[in-house]
């Protein structure tokens, strides 16, 4: 799952918002932040994703082979600011403000979507999305205001991996599962 951690980002835009939860309303909101980082972050989107939109360097004609192995060629050029629809809930989003991380804006339960991918040559790509948030206070809802237009460093932390039908559970108990019962296969076993 996408993530970054202690990363320069650039708030392109911070929306208000007003969310209705039942009959009550709740502020909330809309982040868009702008990234540039290793083509090794469409990786963590889909692994295949780095492979098709970029090549290795193709020799111009008449000029020896290069030796890399790096994808760092654009292999379609022309397209640009490619969209992913996938929207990705459960994110926790740190804005670090200042040195000593007293005034950092901590948002947990954020939503990212609307993200889009802009190719770059040498191999980096532009990774654009919002987050939908819900600040603790009006004073961390206005330091992310105030940091329009403007870089800051970022952490962006997945949901934990939600438990599937086919994860092994740990069971606490080594032995007998059946331990205390009738049908206890060890000296716990009851006899009736």
């Amino acid at each position: 799952m996408f993530n970054v951690s202690n990363h320069l980002a650039k708030i392109k835009s911070a929306t208000n918002v007003s969310e209705k939860h039942g009959k009550e309303r709740i502020p909330a909101i809309s982040i868009g932040l702008f990234l540039v980082g290793s083509g090794a972050l469409l990786d963590q989107f889909d692994t295949m994703l780095r492979t098709t939109l970029y090549r290795k360097p193709m020799p111009s004609p008449g000029a020896l082979p290069l030796e890399t192995e790096e994808l760092n060629e654009v292999r379609f050029p022309f397209m640009r600011n490619l969209a992913w629809s996938q929207k990705y809930a459960g994110y926790q989003l740190r804005i670090r403000i200042g040195a000593t991380g007293k005034d950092d804006v901590l948002l947990s339960e954020c939503t990212l979507k609307d993200i889009h991918f802009v190719t770059q040559e040498g191999g980096n790509v532009g990774v654009q999305f919002k987050v939908s948030a819900h600040p603790l206070n009006e004073i961390d809802h206005g330091r992310i205001a105030q940091r329009l237009q403007q870089e800051v460093f970022i952490d962006l932390i997945p949901p934990e991996k939600a438990p599937s039908l086919f994860d092994e559970e740990e069971s606490d108990e080594d032995g007998d599962p059946f331990a205390g019962s009738d049908l206890a296969t060890d000296d716990t076993r009851i006899d009736a």
